[in-house]
């Protein structure tokens, strides 16, 4: 009797976060692109200019993704000043000059040294680069990536550093099958809240062309 109260209690809260998950996904604006090849789960996409905030951290891994994300979030969400003088001069006056952007997917993370993380919050296509707001903390970066040409693994399942290795060398034998050539380092593009199930998580490990 127990047991099946709690099998049911459990198969309620999968059900629960997987709507969560779903609801938050249709209303999270994801970067938009251009599929040029696809082949299962390999994709080369184009994509266009896009303005980004980034920031590196050093320390352990998941010590460094924890505050680099908290620290891109706090940008996103408030911790930030006016671009416009204008503006800048009006929040001097007003509590409520800070600026709220919408969250864009996917965040992408970068290993740039033994145990230092780049991670990188893509921002709301209707944002150009001198109409974001200048970040609070001086260690946020603003700025705009060109135009560029990637190619993705999709995969699903734990977003741990071994899991995009293992699918990271899948990706460079897909490459030198198609005679495609990397122009840069891999990265790592995350699409889904902490609370999706891990049965419906998007990761790609992705490098430019």
């Amino acid at each position: 009797m127990r047991r099946g109260i709690l099998i049911s209690i459990g198969a309620v809260s999968v059900v629960a976060a997987i709507a969560l998950a779903r609801h938050s996904e249709a209303r999270t604006l994801e970067l938009p692109y251009q599929v040029k090849e696809s082949d299962r789960s390999f994709e080369v996409r184009e994509y266009g200019p896009r303005v980004v905030a980034e920031v590196e951290v050093s320390g352990t891994r998941e010590k460094s993704l924890s505050e680099a994300f908290n620290t891109l979030a706090g940008y996103l969400f408030g911790k930030n000043s006016p671009h416009s003088p204008v503006e800048l001069h009006k929040s001097v006056v007003s509590s409520n000059s800070k600026e709220k952007l919408s969250m864009t997917i996917p965040v992408t993370t970068q290993s740039v040294g033994p145990s230092t993380i780049r991670m990188r919050f893509f921002m709301p296509p209707t944002y150009s680069i001198d109409r974001l707001p200048i970040p609070d903390d001086k260690r946020v970066k603003v700025f705009e990536l060109p135009s560029q040409k990637i190619a993705v693994l999709r995969f699903s399942g734990s977003a741990r550093k071994d899991n995009f290795d293992r699918h990271w060398e899948t990706l460079k034998k897909k490459l030198d099958q198609k005679g495609l050539t990397p122009s840069g380092e891999p990265f790592e593009a995350y699409y889904n809240p902490p609370f999706t199930p891990i049965f419906l998580k998007r990761n790609e490990v992705c490098v430019p062309l």
